[in-house]
Order: C-alpha cells, then structure tokens, then sequence
C-alpha cells in the first residue's frame, strides 16, 4: 500500500478513518511524537499558526469594509489538513469551524479534485444550505494551499453579508417561506482562480444582491485573508520545515481530541442525561409573505446527551419537531457545527479545531424536522438557520453543568445562554446609500451564572467567544440612527443564588433618512414561551420585548431642550409610552416582526438584548449581593423583596440590608412555596387528564408535539409511557 502523501484526498480520508477505527487516535497517531520530542516547538507553532490565522481575520475585515465585517468583525478564518479538519481558527465567529471543515471534505467527497482539479489561486465557496451551508448571508470560502506543486493545507473563511438578495432584504430572512426565497445560491463552486474572482460571479452579485459593493467587499476580505494564511504559513514552513509543520498540524487535532476526552473522563459521569427547551415563532396576523405563514409555531428542542465508559459522546435530538414555513430550519451539518462551538465554551479545550467532535456520536435528527428538513421538506427555507440551533446549543450548558456538579467541579458549571434578537435596518441613509443589514447588538449578552459566581453584564456571546457589539460612533457612520442610549437593562437576567448575566437596551432615533424599514429579527429568541428558565431552582426572566415609536413629538422635545428617552424603562411603566408621545406607539411588540410601515426622522427604536440564565434558589441569594444590584440600578425593589426576599433601607442614599426583616420576609415566601405546593404524584395525575383532554392546547403546540411523535416513534413511546396514555394516543390538530 503507499504512503498516505501519495494518495489522492478521497483515499486519504478513507485511510484516515480507517487508522481512527483501529487505533481510536486520529490519523492513526498513538504517540505524538514532535509534541514528546520538541514539546518548545511544538507549542510555539501552535500559537504562530493560531496568529497568521487572526492576521488574516485583522486583514479580511478591514479589506471587506462593511459594517458587519469590519466593525462587528463578524467573520472568521481558519487553517486545515490536506482532508479538511481544521487544525486551528482565528477570533471571529467560531461557530462556523465545523462547517468549513466539512465544506472542504465536500469538496473532496463529490470528487472535485480530480474534476474541475485542485490547483493554486483556485477559490471555492458554499453558502447553500442543501450542500452543508447554513444560510445564504455566510458565505464560506476556501483555498487549497501548496508547497513545491503538493497540496498540504487549505485555508478557509467565512463572513456574514448585508444583504444575501433573499425575498426581503438583508441578511436575517426570518419570513421567507421557502429556498426559493432565500436569496442567491453559490452551491459549491468554484468561483475563481489565480487569486481572482470570475467576472461572472461578481456580475451574479451585483445583479442579485442589495447592497452589491459591500458583498463584493466582503469577498474580497475573505480573500485577502486567504491568502495571508498563504503567504504567512509559506514563512512558517521556511523556517521549521514542511514535515515538522505537517506532523505537528496532525499533532494538534489528535492532541485536542484527547483533552477533551480527558476532561469528559474527569469531570463527568457516565450515563444518559437530557434536556427539553421550547421555541416559539409568534407570527399569527403580522405582516408575512404567503397566506401559510399566518401562523404560529412551536419548536421542540429535545437534547439527550449519553455519556459513554471510553469518555466518547453520543448525543441525539430524537422528538425534534417538523419543519416551519419560514426561515428557520437548519441542516444537520450546519447543526452538528453549532454544537462544535458551544463544546469548545463548556468543554474548555486549549486547541480549538475539529479534534473533540471525533469523539461524537451525533444521531441523525429526524428526517422532515426543522433540524434535517431537507429529506423531505426540500423547500425549506433557512434564511436565519440559527434561530433554533442557539437554543438548542444553550442546552449543552445545562447539561454538561449538572455532570460537571456530580463530580465536585461547581466551578465548571454554568447556566444556559440567554435569547438572541437581531436588528436590521433598510432604506436609504445619511448619505443617499441604500443600506441593509445588522447592527450587532446581539453580540454582547449577560453570560451565564456560574456555580459559584453571577454571570458578567453584555460581555458574553453564545456563538462567539469574544463578544462585541461595535462602537455606537461607527454604526451611527453607516445607519441613519442616533444612540440616545445604550444602557445595563435591570432585571434582564435570571433571577437566582447566582444570577445571570444582564442584557443591554439601546435606543435608537432615526435620523435623516427618508425612510427607514426596523427589522426585529429572530435568532433563538422567545417572545411568548418561558425563556432563559435556569438551573435549580432559579427563575426565568420574561422574553424581550422591543418597542417603536412611529411620528412621534422627539423633535419638539429637541427644540425645547426638554429630557428624552434614553433607556427601556420598568416593565409597568415602559420609556417609551411615557416620555414620549406618537401617532403609532408599540411599547410591548411581540417578535419577530418587520415594522408595518417605514420609519421617519425622530421616530424611536427600544431593543432590548437579554441576560442569561440563573442558578440556585433566589432567597438563597447573598442579601449584600441584592444591595449591591440596587445601589448599582441593576435591579429593583419589587424585585429584591419579592422575588429575593431581601429587604433593605437607604439611610444616606445608600441602599443597606435590613436584616432581621430579610430573615422574616424570607421565611415568609417559603411558607407561602409550601401552602401553595402540591406532592408531585397529584400535580401528574391533574396534568395527565389535561394532556388526554388536550385542554387549552394552542393549536401551535398540538402540531409540535404531533409532529415531534410522529418523526421520532420512539420518542412517542417515550411520552406516552411516562404519562400512561393509550398506546394509540396522538395529538389532534386541525391541519
């Protein structure tokens, strides 16, 4: 048999499974012999290729110029084996390594290198969901890289574009309600070479996209950074050779497979360990496309992650419910990728690349569900695929959180993330541009509580370790919007012994444009289920609600030097609804939702960003802590007597803990948790008759659960054996 370097890409893949089979380390790698033999210059190429590949992040998102990209840096690249797993990534958006990991074995597996061929300079792009993509607005790129005619590495990247050409503009399609809809469609292709885009691709982008000159900019970027990885790692293997740089790339996907094997073995336990979360998509008579989408969805989120004795993970989203007519379903691989990143946060392995999920055991999700549509459903639509795939990533915390507190490790723990709700704005700007696209407030979330600590205030993200929602003075340069706040919002984490992390609030005035569309988009947020729930007892926090104003009196409040609104306000008294007046006022809007007509000058936008979860009982919260989050207006009163049950003075306008009568209100609430609790076995009894009764089910929620029962039969027998119904029973819907 020869070596492996004289194989082609498909029989080296082959051959590199075949090794993992028979040795259960990658590429066959029992030892690992640059790391024992040089352990010095093992780690300090680890960290030159981690940096060519942030050199060209720096590089692609100042070349591509648009906001997205070069404010919000909402890009990523990366540096990949021969046979596409990906050795190390850049800062960015690290939720996409998997997939552009598994975009180049595409490539390798439908048989490209040997038609259209692999060579230097070539380009080629993904961003259809059909293909492994996971919606229009990423487009990925990747590059093979050679050295004396031998292909040894790609260099790959991904950007998020303003405007994907989709049925309505911008780049988080919510409401498109098929693929048809989803905008222009590279469906794996070559798109240049010799470091050169086709002529026809950039006409295709200009002819099928909004906001041409900043798609192409982003191209553009995401070549520029290509090739620094090029040229960079051309300087690497000059100076520490081709072989050491080709074992040691090996090296590190092997060595970060076996940390996280290592972490699972110690810090978990074996066995099977599951999770539900709920979605819903709350549509019912807002403005949509097609009459079909006058409609409201329920998502169903299981997770069943099941520990194994050789420390491998298997986990299976069996019960998960049927596709949506909008855009919100998600391929597997673009799924199986968003779990890569949400493992990288909670597993917390030095080397981020595709070495952990080769100890995965993923079960394919059922066909014709919002997470494997295209089997059956090939017409759905995945314009903002994240939407579900957030939540159900947010799921790993809990879950590994509880494994991590059974073996002692509460300081690994940490709850699950909080809701994500984008805003995109469209229409003509300050300088006489059409413009659509993100600003990138749902960047920066609370993080999640910790077993031993709170979570931090907007300085957190769920689908990128580095949050950031860009200077308000350069999104204010692109958008015709003015900041009149952007502010801590109190309360907006889970309330527990540790609470989550707060959420911001920005408010916006629209401002010489005119006219202006407010997109509140939809990306794992939940405007009318429970969202951000918590752990052990911790209580959730109500979903975002976002408000607008439309032909209000902002400007006669200008002129007269009187005060504005500058933050969201109390929940019973919202900002918006009482420091300003307006012909159209919408102080507690339900999302998603596109505004029912153009914003103007002086118009008010209120959107709120959530915290994160919580964990522990709230009246086990440190009543310092509770005055803390007063004198800092981090929360409320109401709040900290009747959810925390700390009561407090302010003698010398400083908030202080009146102790005794904490002590008393505490016991107070346990006695009232008391006379208000039922044993389980009658709250089960009740709630069975209920669910046989299908008694005050929303339609939304029959179809989720009749759908989740009839793609997964095993989840069904599930069900239904817990709750002792008729081996026949189904939900009954109206469809």
């Amino acid at each position: 048999m020869p070596e492996t370097a004289e194989l082609s890409l498909i029989d080296q893949t082959a051959a590199n499974e075949e090794a993992f089979k028979k040795t259960g380390s990658l590429f066959g790698l029992e030892t690992l012999h640059r790391k024992e033999s040089d352990p010095g210059t093992y780690e300090a190429v680890w960290h030159i290729l981690s940096n060519l590949c942030n050199a060209a992040w720096a590089t692609g998102c100042k070349v591509s110029s648009s906001p997205i990209a070069a404010e919000g840096g909402d890009a990523l690249w990366g540096l990949h084996t021969p046979t596409g797993e990906a050795i190390c990534i850049s800062r960015g958006i690290s939720a996409h390594a998997g997939l552009l990991s598994d975009m180049i074995k595409n490539f390798i597996r439908i048989g490209y290198e040997e038609y259209p061929g692999f060579k230097e300079g070539d380009i080629f792009e993904n961003n259809d969901p059909h293909y492994g993509g996971i919606h229009s607005p990423d487009f990925d790129m990747c590059m093979p890289l050679f050295h004396d005619g031998k292909l040894i590495a790609w260099a790959s990247c991904v950007s998020h574009v303003a405007d994907a050409g989709s049925v309505t503009p911008g780049s988080i399609g919510f409401m498109n309600p098929d693929c048809y809809s989803d905008g222009i469609a590279i469906s794996m292709e070559r798109v240049g070479e010799n470091d050169r885009f086709y002529p026809w691709y950039e006409m295709r982008i200009r002819s099928r996209t909004r906001t041409p000159d900043f798609v192409l900019g982003d191209a553009r970027g995401r070549l520029a950074g290509c090739i620094t990885i090029r040229e960079r790692l051309a300087e690497v293997i000059e100076k520490y050779g081709l072989d050491f740089v080709t074992d040691a790339s090996k090296e590190y996907v092997e060595d970060s497979r076996r940390y996280a094997v290592a972490r699972v073995k110690t810090q978990t336990v074996p066995g099977r360990i599951r999770k539900s979360q709920f979605k819903d998509l709350a549509m019912k008579g807002k403005r949509v496309l097609l009459a079909k989408q006058d409609i409201d969805c329920m998502f169903n989120l299981p997770m069943e992650v099941t520990i194994k004795s050789d420390a491998s993970v298997a986990l299976s989203l069996q019960g998960a419910s049927g596709t949506v007519p909008f855009g919100e379903n998600i391929s597997p691989t673009a799924l199986k990728s968003g779990l890569m990143m949400g493992y990288s946060h909670i597993v917390g392995f030095d080397m981020f690349n595709s070495g952990p999920i080769s100890a995965w055991d993923v079960e394919m999700p059922p066909e014709g569900s919002w997470a494997n549509p295209f089997p059956v459903d090939f017409e759905a639509a995945s314009g903002v695929a994240w939407a579900p795939a957030v939540t159900w990533v947010s799921s790993l915390y809990e879950v590994f959180g509880r494994l991590f507190q059974m073996r002692g490790f509460v300081e690994e723990m940490a709850a699950g993330a909080g809701t994500i709700m984008t805003a995109e704005f469209s229409g003509v700007n300050q300088s006489g541009m059409y413009l659509t696209g993100l600003t990138l407030e749902q960047a920066s979330q609370g993080s999640p509580a910790r077993g031993y600590s709170d979570g931090q205030n907007s300085a957190w993200c769920i689908y990128t370790p580095e949050a950031d929602f860009g200077n308000a003075e350069i999104t204010e340069l692109y958008y015709p919007i003015m900041f009149l706040g952007r502010n801590v919002a109190p309360d907006s984490g889970g309330f527990g012994k540790f609470r989550g992390g707060l959420g911001h609030t920005a408010v916006w005035m629209v401002y010489n444009t005119p006219g202006l569309e407010y997109s509140c988009g939809d990306a794992g947020m939940r405007s009318k289920t429970v969202a951000n729930h918590g752990m052990y007892g911790a209580y959730p926090v109500v979903p975002d609600r976002p408000a607008y104003a439309h032909d209000t009196n902002v400007k006669e409040l200008i002129d007269a030097q009187k005060p504005l609104i500058h933050e969201r306000g109390a929940p019973d008294n919202p900002a918006v609804s009482s420091k300003i007046k307006a012909k159209v006022m919408e102080d507690n809007a339900v999302a998603p939702f596109v505004t029912p007509e153009q914003l103007q000058d002086y118009d008010i936008i209120v959107h709120p960003i959530a915290g994160a979860e919580a964990m522990g009982d709230p009246i086990e919260r440190d009543p310092e802590a509770v005055a803390n989050d007063l004198n800092e207006s981090w929360t409320t009163h109401r709040v900290a007597t009747d959810i925390h049950g700390v009561v407090t003075n302010k003698p010398n306008g400083h908030v202080v803990v009146d102790e005794a009568a904490t002590t008393a209100k505490r016991q107070e609430i346990r006695d009232t948790r008391k006379a208000q609790a039922l044993p389980f076995k009658e709250w089960w009894t009740a709630e069975r008759t209920r669910i046989q009764a299908q008694e005050n089910m929303d339609p939304a929620v029959l179809r989720m659960w009749a759908s989740s029962m009839a793609l997964s039969p095993d989840y069904a027998v599930e069900l239904r054996t817990f709750w002792k119904l008729p081996e026949d029973f189904v939900f009954e819907t109206q469809d």
